[in-house]
């Protein structure tokens, strides 16, 4: 569609002025000859030669010309044919259409000439399909509907419009598109036959839609806010694109033969143009959709002063660019709201905020290909923007998919406009850059890779072709992504630990802020051995059925935890965003932290509940392929009366099995409580093949996934309390998997368990352990189990975890920074680990004051907390993100005792703690490194 915008500004000298406004002037005279919607560089005569010369471009400009003949030669037998199946008010001539809501309701008032009838519904989901033009009833307008094929019978019947989708818009749309390829062939050969059947097209449509007002909502809703003059939503007036285009390609003839009839259709072209503006979404990625619109409308229409209303191609260019108005903002204003200028990330769900980075490189590349101006240092979010790109994805280079949003790849098109923009203007660095980063994306080979194009004549058109620097080689992945990353307008974090496909581990966590969002409280999806194993749902068959509203876009369709089954807030546009109490290493950081922990503490209110939600998730590297998940959700309502807490989890998997510690199989009955008759809200509905069992000690859960000549298993332990439910159901398949998956996995339910604690769940809290393995690297985790702090403290929370590589985890986190103690460690703070392996012992805090371990301890000095990691062995490392106070034992001849670290040499003090010799150092801020203490001589 943007290509469309080539079409933007190739009419025009645009001068940006520097200032605060930054504001876009044109010029009084636009000198650009028609058609404009086209590349600048192509030339009437030429262009004829090149289809002569270029086989490939020959052939697929003679597909066109064929394809619109037989349209022709019947125009010329049967003048209305084709026109007459044009979705019309052919006999009341309506001009007044009213609407309840989502959906057509009446029209009525009496116009000179039929008048273009306005779409079924919103939803574009409908169990009838779109007819071929020659299965259309030719000048239908009939009470009983419209006169369509059943998908799934193939039955023709008669069906009430409302239950139609968007056939009608789809239909005028495809004719459209036939009057806009015979006005191409015109202006290409110079055929009138070819004018003047495109002609008759746009004449038929343009009078309709002249005569057409802006519909009516008859509930007086936001649909009035938001609807055009021929589709519900002003952003799917698809049929500009071909109303312009074919405009555009008959101007001169339209000029020379017909100039009467041009009042006609730049007056339709401008009612179109009005009702964008005034309708819409001002403050996402609407904007973006409907100033290309106005855009694309602006391009083909001469100057102001053609108009007896001044309203030309300056002046709608103008509005988009530099008026504000109540749904539709100037771009500069759009980019200020819509950017996190610290760190380039779009208010939208990740799949909505990346489709908007694109549309504006496409517009920068408009504009510096039509008029020789760079804009990029004008909008410079807009290249942070796509450098930012990586963070989006998973090691296997798919990327997140929270909220409305679905796995998939990076689009290239963001990176070969400003590969392009930077070779135009001489930018190596920007030119490196980026060309390095769509070389990590796309396989360098296949890009450089001569092939042929899809359609050579439309590549003619408009020139996108850009080369590539063969001798820049690819970037790695982890040189554009990092530990950690939060972007804090859309309430998203990521962790990633190693970016390798097959070992890496990430976790992407998100709350509910920004456009696209999901009713989802701190939900979590996470990546193993090469796939997405716990994935997002995604949004459901449209945005406008019931699986969307109720379950997709709900509490169970996601990895979260739901309040007495009635969690459920504002979807779509939300302000429920999660707090980042603590998170290592820190977003964004590159270097100097302990490499095998990502540590994140997040509190979420719950709105509807009034309920305190808090989630400790961590990844725990355990070797070069292995590793673990840990995830402390603890669930409350301020007025503690809760009457269960419900934690979902979603995985990806033929078979679902659950054990008990001593791996004996854990039997489920058949159960009926997970429904909104035992008073949750309608999502639960959506979980079907419900059993459950009372389960008050720990468990252990196997998803076993065959995939690709592959059997990955994820492994699941999770802690057991008094007053806990387990239950084992079926949920609706993840729609956010689009043909990356073979079809029977992705269409599959997703297995799914659900946990339900009754009562409160904060000092009960859900502890789950989570290993993904492949037969080729099994499990590495021998033994998980709980311990208590020698207090017994009930905020605490103590796992102690065996692998088979003679290793241990000791895993403390409490919500309360007291003292706790267990086997000779001591701990205060959010979340600490102990490893103890053949040759080291590690000591890792996570926003804490203390950890201590056989006379070796670090004590954050100040009253804050702070994240340390200590490695004691062989080779001993140490970092901390603020001072410390480090404590080893005394085991040293007399003398002065030092600490080399790095380039500094810090004295240390001996002392006695609590009898026992040791010596004590203060040590400042340090990134990862090695650390020597010894007698300084």
């Amino acid at each position: 569609m943007i290509k469309k915008i080539v079409l933007l500004f190739l009419c025009i000298n645009i001068l940006f002025i520097k200032d605060v406004d930054a504001q876009f002037v044109f010029p009084d005279k636009i000198q650009r000859e028609h058609p404009r919607l086209i590349s600048p560089e192509i030339k009437h005569g030429e262009l004829l030669s090149k289809i002569e010369s270029d086989a490939a471009v020959k052939t697929s400009y003679n597909s066109l010309k064929s394809d619109i003949s037989k349209y022709v030669n019947q125009f010329k037998k049967e003048p209305n044919w084709l026109s007459s199946r044009f979705q019309m008010y052919w006999k009341s001539h309506a001009t007044d259409v009213y609407v309840k809501g989502e959906f057509y309701a009446y029209a009525k008032g009496k116009a000179p000439v039929p008048t273009v009838m306005f779409t079924g519904q919103r939803d574009y989901v409908t169990d009838y399909k779109t007819p071929k033009v020659e299965d259309i009833k030719p000048y239908l307008e009939d009470k009983r509907g419209l006169y369509l094929q059943h998908k799934n019978t193939n039955k023709w019947e008669w069906v009430s419009p409302e239950k139609t989708g968007r056939v009608i818009e789809n239909i005028n749309e495809n004719i459209m598109k036939i009057a806009r390829d015979a006005a191409l062939v015109y202006f290409v050969e110079g055929d009138k036959e070819y004018a003047q059947f495109a002609l008759h097209l746009l004449d038929v449509y343009s009078q309709g839609l002249l005569y057409r007002n802006e519909p009516i909502d008859l509930e007086k809703g936001n649909i009035q806010n938001v609807i055009g003059l021929t589709s519900f939503q002003v952003i799917k007036e698809n049929i500009v694109d071909e109303l312009a285009q074919t405009y555009d390609f008959l101007y001169d003839y339209i000029q020379k033969n017909h100039p009467k009839q041009n009042v006609i259709y730049t007056a339709s072209l401008k009612k179109l143009a009005e009702i964008i503006i005034k309708n819409g979404v001002p403050d996402n990625n609407w904007n973006l959709h409907q100033t290309n619109k106005v855009i694309e409308i602006a391009l083909v229409l001469d100057n102001n002063e053609a108009y007896k209303d001044g309203k030309g191609c300056q002046y709608y260019l103008h509005r988009v660019f530099n008026e504000s108005e109540a749904r539709q903002w100037s771009v500069n204003d759009v980019l200020s709201y819509g950017y996190d200028e610290n760190n380039g990330v779009w208010n939208e769900s990740s799949g909505y905020a990346l489709s908007v980075a694109k549309g504006f490189t496409e517009l920068a590349k408009v504009i510096q290909e039509a008029l020789n101006v760079d804009v990029m240092p004008n909008m410079p979010v807009i290249k942070k923007a796509v450098e930012v790109m990586p963070q989006y994805l998973y090691p296997n280079k798919q990327i997140v998919a929270f909220g409305d949003s679905h796995y998939g790849t990076l689009e290239t098109n963001p990176f070969l406009d400003l590969i392009s923009n930077a070779q135009k203007f001489h930018k190596k660095e920007q030119e490196e850059r980026f060309t390095e980063m769509l070389f990590l994306i796309k396989d360098k080979k296949q890009l450089l890779k001569p092939s042929k194009p899809k359609n050579a004549f439309r590549e003619l058109l408009y020139n996108t072709k850009v080369t590539l620097n063969k001798d820049i080689e690819p970037a790695n992945l982890s040189d554009y992504t990092t530990a950690s990353f939060y972007a804090p307008n859309v309430s998203w974090l990521a962790m990633r630990n190693g970016m390798d496909k097959e070992n890496g581990l990430m976790i992407s966590q998100v709350g509910s802020t920004g456009n696209h969002a999901h009713s989802n409280g701190i939900a979590m999806e996470f990546y193993g051995k090469g796939y997405v194993l716990a994935p997002e749902g995604g949004r459901g068959s449209s945005y406008f059925r019931p699986d969307y509203r109720e379950y997709y876009s709900q509490f169970p369709a996601h990895n979260t935890v739901s309040v007495n089954g009635k969690s459920q807030y504002n979807k779509m546009r939300s302000y429920y965003a999660f707090q980042v109490n603590a998170l290592y290493p820190a977003s964004e950081q590159k270097e100097g932290y302990y490499p095998n922990i990502n540590f994140s503490d997040l509190y979420f209110h719950e709105p509807s509940t009034n309920s305190d939600q808090n989630r400790v998730m961590s990844i725990v590297r355990t070797g070069e392929t292995s590793g673990y998940y840990v995830d402390i959700f603890r669930s409350k309502t301020k007025e503690n009366n809760a009457d269960y807490h419900d934690y979902f989890f979603h995985n990806l998997g033929q078979t679902l099995e659950f054990f008990s510690e001593e791996n004996q199989s854990i039997r489920l009955h058949k159960s009926s409580k997970l429904n909104s008759k035992s008073g949750n809200i309608k999502a639960y509905d959506y979980l079907f093949d419900e059993q459950s069992v009372k389960r008050d000690s720990p468990f252990k859960a196997t998803y076993n996934l065959s995939i690709d000549d592959k059997n990955i298993a994820m492994n699941m332990w999770m802690n057991g309390n008094d007053d806990r439910e387990l239950f084992k159901v079926k949920s609706p398949h993840s729609e956010a998997f689009r043909k990356i998956l073979p079809e029977a996995i992705e269409k599959a339910p997703l297995l799914t368990m659900v946990v339900r604690q009754y009562g409160e769940a904060w000092n009960k809290p859900f502890v789950a352990v989570y290993e993904p393995s492949t037969d080729a690297e099994p499990a590495t985790i021998k033994t998980i189990q709980q311990f208590a702090d020698a207090n017994n403290n009930s905020s605490f929370v103590g796992l102690q975890i065996v692998s088979k590589n003679n290793r241990t985890d000791y895993i403390f986190s409490s919500d309360v920074h007291d003292i706790y103690t267990y086997d000779g460690i001591q701990f205060t703070g959010t979340f600490g680990l102990v490893t103890k392996e053949e040759n080291n012992t590690t000591l890792f805090m996570g926003q804490g004051k203390g950890i201590s371990y056989q006379g070796y301890s670090v004590e954050v000095l100040g009253k804050k907390s702070s994240d340390v990691a200590l490695v004691i062995g062989t080779e001993p490392m140490l970092t901390c993100a603020d001072a410390v106070l480090l404590t080893v034992p005394d085991e040293y001849k007399k003398g002065q005792v030092v600490l080399n670290i790095g380039f500094k040499e810090i004295q240390g003090a001996r002392n006695k703690v609590n009898g026992k010799k040791v010596v004590q150092f203060k040590v400042p801020s340090t990134k990862y490194q090695h650390i020597l203490i010894k007698i300084k001589q």
